[in-house]
C-alpha cells in the first residue's frame, strides 16, 4: 500500500475491531485475510505441537538449527555476563541504583510472507529466553507452521505459538483478548501492515522497533572480488523487491566489475557511487545507516572508527553478510530506515528493564533534602514540600 494515511486508517479500523469484539474479530480477519478458519480453541499450539515438529524436521535442517541455535545461545549468554544487572552508589546518605529485571511476557513474531523464517524464531526467542521472560509467545500466521518453524520454536525456548499473523494479532497481544493473553513486549520483524500494527500499539505494549525492507551498504576497494561483492548485494535484494543495496567505492574499475556481476533484476534496487575518499565514503554510509554495512576491504579494521551508524557490520570480504542472517550469533533483527542512528539490533537488553532504586538514612541527606525543597518551591509543587518535611 503505497499511501501511509490509508494503511494507517485501515490498520487503525483492524486494532479497533479487535479491541471491541476480541476472539471474534481475530477469527474473522484470519478467515477474511488468510483464508483459514481459526476458532478461539485453535488460536495456540503448545510444546507438544512444536515437538511433533521437531520429529517431523529433515535432518540436515535441525543439524542446521540446532547450530544456528548454539551460537546465537552462546553469543547472547556471553551479552549477559557483560550487562550490569545490579549497582549503587552512596552520595551523602542516600544510596541510589539500579536493579535489572525481564519483561514477564513477551511475543516475538515471526512473518510468513514469501516464505517461512525458522531464523527470525531463533533470532528472537533466543535472546528473550536468555533475558528471563517468564511467558514468551511466538506469533506468526497458520500457513506458517511448517515443521522447521515448529522445530525452532521448540528449540528456541517458546512456550506457544498463537497461530495467528498480520496486525490483528499484533492487537491481540497489545490489548489482550477472552483467549490471548496481553504481553509485555512486541518483538520482531513483519509486511507493512504488521509494522504499522506495531507502531500504533507503542505505549500499550512495548515493542523494539520498526522493521523495513532490508539494506545493505558495500564499501569496496580496487582488490575487493567482485564476484563477493555482487553476491552479497543481491543476497539482501531478493528479500523483497523493496530491498536496497549501496554500492560505495573510490575505485571506479571496481565499481563496473561489481555492477557487471549484479543479477539485472535487482539493478534497479542498487545505488552505486564512486567518491574519491575515505571520509566521503564514511560520509555516505553514516547518512545511509545501514542495516548491513559489508566492508569488503584488505584491511576493514583501518575505516571502522569512521563508521558511526550501521546495524551490523561485517568485517572483510569473506564475512559474508548472510553469516549474520544465520548463523554468526547476534540477531538479525536490525535497524533499518536510518534508524541505526539511534537503534541498535535486538539483543537480551530489548527484554530487560533496569529499576531505579533509592534508599534515605534517616537524618542523612539534608542537603539532598534542602536543595529538593527549594526547587520544589521554584515550581510551586507545595506537596512536594510537605512530603520532604514530613519524611524529615
Amino acid at each position: 500500500m503505497n499511501d501511509p494515511n490509508a494503511l494507517a486508517r485501515s490498520v487503525g479500523k483492524i486494532i479497533s475491531r479487535v479491541i471491541k469484539d476480541g476472539d471474534r474479530a481475530l477469527s474473522a480477519y484470519s478467515l477474511r485475510f488468510d483464508g483459514v478458519k481459526v476458532r478461539p480453541s485453535d488460536f495456540f499450539a503448545g510444546r507438544a505441537r512444536m515437538a511433533e515438529g521437531l520429529r517431523r524436521c529433515p535432518k540436515d535442517v535441525l543439524w542446521a538449527l540446532k547450530a544456528a541455535k548454539a551460537r546465537i545461545e552462546r553469543f547472547h549468554r556471553e551479552e549477559a555476563k557483560r550487562l550490569i544487572k545490579s549497582w549503587s552508589v552512596s552520595i551523602d546518605g542516600i544510596r541510589a541504583g539500579q536493579t535489572a529485571r525481564p519483561v514477564s511476557r513477551a511475543a516475538v513474531y515471526a512473518p510468513g510472507g514469501r516464505t517461512c523464517y525458522p531464523s527470525s524464531v531463533l533470532m528472537t526467542a533466543i535472546p528473550a529466553k536468555i533475558a528471563g521472560v517468564d511467558e514468551i509467545i511466538l506469533a506468526t500466521p497458520m500457513k506458517n507452521l511448517k515443521d522447521e518453524v515448529l522445530a525452532a520454536a521448540y528449540l528456541a525456548g517458546v512456550d506457544r505459538i498463537l497461530c495467528l499473523g498480520g496486525p490483528w494479532a499484533i492487537a491481540a497481544l497489545a490489548y489482550g483478548t477472552q483467549t490471548v493473553p496481553k504481553v509485555d513486549k512486541i518483538a520482531g520483524p513483519g509486511n507493512e501492515y504488521v509494522t504499522e500494527a506495531k507502531r500504533q500499539v507503542y505505549g500499550q505494549v512495548g515493542i523494539d522497533g520498526l522493521a523495513g525492507p532490508s539494506e545493505i551498504a558495500v564499501w569496496a576497494d580496487a582488490r575487493t572480488d567482485p564476484e563477493m561483492a555482487a553476491m552479497n548485494l543481491a543476497a539482501q535484494a531478493e528479500h523483497d523487491p523493496g530491498s536496497k543495496g549501496y554500492l560505495l567505492t573510490s575505485d571506479r574499475r571496481s565499481a563496473e566489475e561489481i555492477r557487471r556481476r549484479i543479477p539485472s533484476k535487482f539493478l534497479k534496487q542498487m545505488e552505486i557511487r564512486v567518491l574519491g575518499t575515505d571520509a566521503s565514503i564514511a560520509k555516505r554510509i553514516n547518512e545511509i545507516a545501514p542495516e548491513h554495512l559489508y566492508l569488503a576491504l584488505s584491511k576493514p579494521a583501518r575505516v571502522l572508527k569512521l563508521i558511526r551508524n550501521a546495524g551490523a557490520i561485517f568485517l572483510g570480504e569473506t564475512t559474508s553478510v548472510p553469516l549474520g542472517d544465520y548463523t554468526a550469533g547476534p540477531s538479525h533483527v536490525l535497524p533499518t530506515g536510518t534508524s541505526a542512528r539511534f537503534g541498535s539490533g535486538l539483543s537480551v537488553k530489548d527484554f530487560m528493564k533496569w529499576n531505579s532504586v533509592i534508599e534515605r538514612t534517616r537524618g542523612k541527606g539534608k542537603d539532598a533534602v534542602r536543595s529538593a525543597k527549594i526547587i520544589a518551591g521554584t515550581e510551586n509543587l507545595r506537596y512536594h514540600i510537605r512530603a520532604l518535611e514530613a519524611c524529615g
